[in-house]
């Protein structure tokens, strides 16, 4: 059944795979932009709004008539403490709660589980270079992590690893609530992929998905 999307990050490479394969799947979507310029697609069934995550005015008025949320906004690269990525989502759980939507799926990162069960290689990476040097975008993930557990709206947390160019493949790994072993790469498109495809399932609100090759 086709949705109505509304996208934030939408002009990340995460974000532009989403709008682009809902759009090719039949969705209606509105990219959810700070800068509408950056957005080069044009389509039928897209619009593109000026919104900006940390204002509550914006972000309501771009929920305003959806069915899903979907947030790509991902880890940024910052060594200074930040709070974007948990306020953006705050932002947007109450949108969805003053205007009567119900699901949102959000973007997060594997390296914040258990580096245990990753090739050895990622495992050292992600531990001694990875955590320290991105420590405060980490922070800021794991706080919207809680706040989305906080809510009573139909959220679903997806964990990718490294995040590639690569073409979409459909075969993609995932674990529900749980590490996912080997978990090295993905492609944002394999990513996007995912994240349309289980748009309404019911078998993942409130989970946390780690989903890989």
């Amino acid at each position: 059944m086709t949705k109505k999307l509304v996208v934030f990050g939408a002009t990340g490479g995460t974000g532009r795979e989403l709008v682009e394969q809902a759009l090719a799947a039949g969705h209606t979507v509105t990219a959810a932009v700070r800068r509408p310029e950056a957005v080069t697609l044009t389509h039928p069934r897209l619009t593109v709004r000026r919104a900006d995550v940390l204002d509550p005015v914006s972000v309501e008025a771009a929920v305003a008539g959806h069915d899903v949320v979907l947030s790509a906004l991902g880890a940024t690269s910052t060594r200074e403490p930040t709070t974007i990525c948990r306020d953006a989502v705050a932002n947007m759980l109450t949108a969805m709660e003053r205007s009567g939507v119900r699901r949102i799926a959000c973007v997060s990162a594997l390296a914040l589980g258990d580096a245990a069960l990753l090739p050895w290689p990622m495992r050292l990476f992600v531990r001694h270079i990875l955590k320290p040097l991105l420590r405060h975008p980490f922070a800021d993930l794991l706080a919207m992590e809680e706040r989305l557990r906080q809510s009573p709206l139909e959220w679903t947390i997806v964990r990718p690893p490294r995040l590639t160019q690569g073409r979409r493949t459909g075969h993609v790994r995932f674990a529900v609530d749980a590490p996912l072993p080997g978990a090295a790469t993905i492609s944002r498109a394999d990513l996007a992929d995912y994240m349309l495809a289980h748009v309404d399932d019911p078998a993942l609100v409130h989970k946390l998905v780690e989903v890989a090759y």
